[in-house]
C-alpha cells in the first residue's frame, strides 16, 4: 500500500477534538493522538444521514468519507453523491445497517466508468423530505482510466488519518487533506493527456481543488513535491509547480507513478496500452448508448437501475386529485439517480398519437351534440334519422377502438420499459369493470345489438380485458373530497361523476386488495412524500 514520506505532511488543522473515526467515543487518531475536526456547515443535510452515520458508529464500523468538502455539503443534502470508504470486513454490517433504513442497491451498466469491483451504489431514503441519499460505496479505491480502474491501490488501512466533521451532532470521518491529495493525485496520473513533447502537463480545473493542500517545497517557490513509499523501500516523487499557464504536473513523475502502482498491484509489461484499448472501446460504447437513449428513449437499458430490476406504478384518481403534477414530480426525483421514464394513457393534454391528437381537436368542440345524436338516434334502428346516427355511432365506435389501441400501446411499452431496468410512472390506467369511467371502454352497451358495431365493440372490450392483465407493479389511487377537486379544477368534472368513479375506485380496491390509497387532499409536498414512500418500498 500506498504511504506518504514526511516530505509531503500538510499542517494539520488547528483546532481538534478527540473523536474516533469508527465510532462516537474519544480515541486515538491514527497520527498524532487527536482526531482533527473540520467546520463544516451541515444545514441543508438530510435527517437520515445522521441517523446513519449513528447507527455506523454505534456499530463500529471502520468507514470514512473520502470526498472534495466542495461537494460534501450537497451530498448530506441529497443533491450530490457521497463516497465512502470502507473496511472490508465491515462491509455485512454496513449491507445490515443500510437494509434496515430501507437502503436499496443499484446495478450499472457493464461500460459504466464506476464498474468495477468493490464499488457499490446505495441509496437510502428520507421520507420526511421525500429525498434520498446516493452513496458510492468502496471497499478500495481503484485508480486507472476513467473506464478502466484496475489497481487497487487505497484501502481503509491505507489512509494515515482521519479528520472529524459533526453531520446533526453526530461525529462523522473524512479523509484528512494529505491523503485526499495522494488520493488525488494517483487519480490524475491516469487521466493526464498532453502533447508528447511537453513536459509539463497542465492540471484541469476539475482537479485544482483538490490540489488546493499541495504541500510547499522548502527553499522553492511555487514548487510542491508529494512523495510515495511503496513496498521494499521504493519512492516515487511527484513536482507540481506554478507557472503562467496555472498548476502544472511533471510528466515524466506521473510516469513512474503510474509504473510502481502497476508494478504494485502485480501488472506488468505494457499494461497501459491494453488499458487504453479498453478504456476507448467502454468510452465509445457507453456514449454510443446514451445518444441512443436521446433518440430512442427505453429501447436500452438505462445507466443504472434498480438491484431488483425495473418496475411499473400507475397513480389514479378523479379529476383534480394531481395526478399529472405528481407524475412529473415523482418523475424528476427517481431520475436522478435510477433510470425512470413516465407514460399517459389518458386522453387529455398528455403524449399520445399524433393521428388521435388531431382528430380530437377537431371533434372535441362537437362531442355533445354527437353523444345524444347517438343515444338519440341509436335506440331506434328503424328510425328514419337512423342513417346519420349511425354513420356518427360508427365513426364514435371507431375513435373508441383507435383509443383502445392507442392504450394497449402504451400499456405494453410501459412494461416493456420496466423489464429493461426503468423506473415507468404512469398517469392513470386503464380498467374493464365499468364503461365511461377511469380510461375503460366508451362505446354504449346499446350500440352492442347494432349490426357491425357489435364487432367494434367485443373488439374494444377485449383490448381493455388484455389491458387489466397486464397489471402494474404498483398501484395507487388518489382520494379525497370533491371539494378538492372543485377547487383545483372548477367546472371540469360534476359531483355525479366524481363519486362514480370514486365508487367504481373502491370496487377495484376490493378485487385487488394490492392497491395502496393515498389522500390527496393535503399539500403537493406532503402527497410527494407519501407517493415517494409507498414507490420506494415497493421497489
Amino acid at each position: 500500500m500506498l504511504t506518504e514520506a514526511p516530505a509531503a505532511t500538510v499542517s494539520a488543522p488547528a483546532r481538534t477534538v478527540g473523536v474516533s473515526p469508527s465510532g462516537s467515543q474519544p480515541g486515538p487518531s491514527r497520527t498524532d493522538g487527536s482526531a482533527h475536526f473540520r467546520s463544516l456547515e451541515t444545514a441543508p443535510a438530510l435527517p437520515i444521514a445522521a441517523e446513519l452515520f449513528r447507527a455506523f458508529n454505534e456499530c463500529g464500523l471502520r468507514y470514512g468519507i473520502i470526498q472534495d468538502l466542495a461537494a460534501l455539503q450537497d451530498g448530506l443534502a441529497g443533491r450530490d453523491d457521497l463516497d465512502i470508504l470502507l473496511d472490508k470486513h465491515d462491509y455485512p454490517a454496513f449491507c445490515s445497517i443500510v437494509s434496515k433504513l430501507h437502503g436499496r442497491r443499484s446495478v450499472s451498466l457493464s461500460c459504466y466508468d464506476n464498474v468495477c469491483p468493490g464499488r457499490e451504489d446505495w441509496f437510502v431514503p428520507d421520507f420526511s423530505r421525500g429525498r434520498y441519499l446516493h452513496f458510492d460505496m468502496h471497499i478500495g479505491v481503484r485508480v486507472g482510466w476513467e473506464f478502466r480502474k484496475r489497481y487497487p491501490v487505497f484501502d481503509y488501512a491505507a489512509i494515515t488519518r482521519w479528520d472529524s466533521i459533526c453531520v446533526g451532532a453526530v461525529p462523522v470521518p473524512v479523509v484528512s487533506p494529505e491523503d485526499e491529495v495522494r488520493i488525488a493525485i494517483a487519480r490524475f496520473a491516469f487521466r493526464a493527456r498532453a502533447l508528447p513533447w511537453r513536459q509539463w502537463i497542465a492540471v484541469g480545473e476539475g482537479w485544482k481543488d483538490q490540489f488546493a493542500r499541495l504541500p510547499p517545497l522548502s527553499g522553492e517557490q511555487g514548487l510542491h513535491v508529494v512523495e510515495y513509499t511503496f513496498g521494499g523501500g521504493r519512492a516515487v516523487s511527484c513536482r507540481f509547480q506554478q507557472s503562467a499557464d496555472g498548476l502544472v504536473a511533471h510528466r515524466g513523475d506521473l510516469a513512474r507513478l503510474r509504473r510502481s502502482i502497476r508494478e504494485m498491484c502485480g501488472f506488468t509489461g505494457r499494461y497501459g496500452i491494453a488499458d487504453g484499448a479498453v478504456h476507448l472501446v467502454r468510452k465509445a460504447s457507453y456514449l454510443g448508448l446514451r445518444c441512443l437513449h436521446r433518440w430512442m428513449p427505453g429501447t436500452f437499458p438505462p445507466k443504472r437501475r434498480p438491484a431488483a430490476g425495473g418496475f411499473v406504478v400507475a397513480l389514479i384518481g378523479p379529476d383534480g386529485m394531481g395526478k399529472s403534477t405528481q407524475v412529473d414530480r415523482l418523475t424528476q426525483i427517481f431520475r436522478w439517480k435510477f433510470g425512470c421514464a413516465q407514460a399517459y394513457v389518458g386522453t387529455g393534454d398528455g403524449n399520445g398519437w399524433w393521428l388521435r391528437k388531431a382528430l380530437q381537436t377537431l371533434v372535441f368542440p362537437h362531442r355533445r351534440q354527437l353523444k345524444s345524436l347517438v343515444q338519440h338516434d341509436g335506440k331506434n334502428p328503424a328510425s328514419r334519422n337512423w342513417s346519420k346516427g349511425g354513420v356518427v355511432a360508427a365513426a364514435l365506435a371507431l375513435w373508441a377502438v383507435l383509443i383502445a389501441f392507442e392504450r394497449y400501446a402504451v400499456v405494453k411499452r410501459a412494461h416493456r420499459w420496466a423489464t429493461r431496468g426503468l423506473i415507468v410512472i404512469c398517469d392513470r390506467w386503464p380498467q374493464a369493470l365499468r364503461r365511461g369511467y377511469l380510461d375503460g371502454p366508451t362505446i354504449p352497451e346499446h350500440l352492442f345489438s347494432v349490426p357491425g358495431l357489435s364487432a367494434l365493440a367485443r373488439l374494444e372490450q377485449r383490448l381493455y380485458q388484455k389491458m387489466a392483465e397486464c397489471r402494474p407493479d404498483l398501484t395507487l389511487h388518489l382520494v379525497s373530497d370533491f371539494a378538492v377537486s372543485a377547487l383545483r379544477k372548477p367546472g371540469e368534472i360534476r359531483k355525479e361523476a366524481f363519486d362514480a368513479r370514486l365508487s367504481l375506485m373502491a370496487e377495484l380496491r376490493a378485487k385487488d386488495k394490492n392497491i395502496q390509497t393515498v389522500d390527496a387532499s393535503a399539500g403537493i409536498e406532503a402527497v410527494e412524500r407519501d407517493l415517494f414512500r409507498q414507490i420506494w418500498l415497493s421497489l
